[in-house]
């Protein structure tokens, strides 16, 4: 619905009718727009707001920001509202849906110009067909390219090239008093610096020029499983000092009673593992394509059984690696299958916290950081386990923070806020 369809004047409670600005793309008070964007993936906040815009440039979210400030309304932008906790949700405001500027733009040999709105799949689409690739990856390649990049964003491939945000060259910000602004490490650094990490409280990203480095064809997954914690912190931070493999991430599983710890360390080349104290080892080939899509059939198997459409109060915080140890072992027992549900999963990695350059990225006051993601599924209509689970976050995220960690992607603000 164009905003002229209800004669560009948007009912604000309590205020009447106010003047909208004028706009190439759209905004809704559709009953059906509304309800979307009052839930996130986490699906356990909800917040509905007075309309949805599409924009169809970044000079459209300049002006809805600045219509947002002189009538005191909230704005905040919406990527592929994969957020778990409200973070681009809002009450009485307007959601911008950001999917509507997804351009990925022509792009040189080191770098590519792409939309906020576009998901990281349609990076990978067009520069694999040149063999690069962005430095780092998320594990999940529907994310919103500008949604990442507000909180951070961290892969495997962390321990070498650091966060998302650590490889764009520059960005274009909406400011929160509607300047549209470029900002890069030598023109308006100060802003450049703020965007990143802080989840729109600084701005909007509207576009990015990330950077670019040469993809392999095929990859070999070393996938290596430990029963004792200590051994496998210990082979991941080996591994990572030593730079030995191009992607290491992990996970701690739930088994017959007990947790085991699986390290997956991936490399173009052979790389030996037998100094390494893991249980068992498992090594196959894949063609690139295929392991960036490794998320896929994890997908449709949780779409098949139902739980992607669960609720998902889920926690991620970043540990220091002097302590990490000592807090998962509480963490993990006390991690019992109900308190992770169905479809649940624990990603378990750490990476140089000195490789995280952005400086208002989150991170640990450690040597390492730890990044611990507690990947929660609720049963539907469960509120007694939905009020658990939720209870155990904020106490993981206030351990962390005690002793030297950070929430991650973790609720800022309600107002001009960007979530991936």
């Amino acid at each position: 619905m164009a905003h002229h369809d209800f004669e560009r004047r948007l009912p604000v409670p309590g205020r009447g009718a106010v003047a909208l600005p004028e706009l190439a793309g759209t905004l809704s008070v559709r009953d059906r727009d509304l309800t979307d964007a009052e839930r996130d993936f986490g699906d356990h906040v909800h917040r509905r707001p007075l309309a949805v815009a599409f924009p169809a440039t970044a000079v459209d979210v300049a002006a809805l920001v600045r219509f947002g400030r002189r009538h005191r309304i909230p704005v905040v932008a919406r990527g592929a509202g994969h957020s778990v906790d409200g973070q681009a949700l809002v009450s009485a405001g307007i959601v911008i849906d950001m999917s509507t500027l997804g351009r990925v733009r022509p792009f040189g040999p080191d770098r590519i110009s792409v939309d906020a709105g576009a998901p990281w799949r349609a990076v990978v689409d067009a520069t694999l067909r040149t063999g690069t690739v962005p430095p780092v990856l998320p594990d999940y390649l529907e994310l919103s390219v500008g949604g990442l990049l507000s909180t951070g964003g961290f892969g495997g491939a962390s321990h070498r090239y650091g966060s998302q945000a650590d490889n764009v060259h520059d960005l274009d910000v909406v400011t929160p008093d509607g300047e549209l602004v470029t900002c890069s490490p030598t023109g308006n650094a100060e802003l450049f610096d703020a965007v990143r990490g802080t989840q729109g409280r600084h701005g909007i990203i509207t576009r990015a020029t990330v950077a670019l480095t040469r993809a392999p064809s095929t990859v070999r997954r070393h996938r290596l499983t430990y029963h004792d914690l200590g051994a496998y912190l210990g082979d991941q931070r080996r591994l990572v000092d030593e730079l030995r493999f191009d992607h290491v991430d992990g996970q701690a599983q739930y088994a017959d009673g007990h947790w085991r710890f699986v390290l997956e360390a991936v490399s173009q080349q052979p790389r030996p593992i037998d100094d390494l104290r893991h249980d068992s080892a498992q090594i196959t080939e894949a063609t690139y394509r295929e392991f960036v899509d490794r998320i896929l059939p994890i997908e449709a198997h949780l779409r098949s059984t139902g739980s992607w459409y669960h609720p998902h109060p889920r926690a991620n915080v970043l540990l220091p690696g002097t302590q990490a140890e000592r807090i998962l072992d509480d963490a993990l027992a006390e991690l019992t299958p109900d308190l992770l549900g169905v479809g649940g999963s624990v990603l378990l990695y750490l990476f140089p916290t000195a490789r995280v350059a952005a400086p208002h990225v989150p991170k640990a006051r450690d040597p390492y950081t730890v990044l611990f993601g507690v990947q929660r599924t609720a049963p539907p209509g469960d509120l007694a386990t939905l009020r658990r689970m939720r209870e155990a976050n904020a106490a993981l995220h206030a351990t962390a923070r005690r002793l030297g960690g950070a929430s991650y992607a973790y609720p800022l603000s309600t107002t001009e806020a960007q979530a991936a």
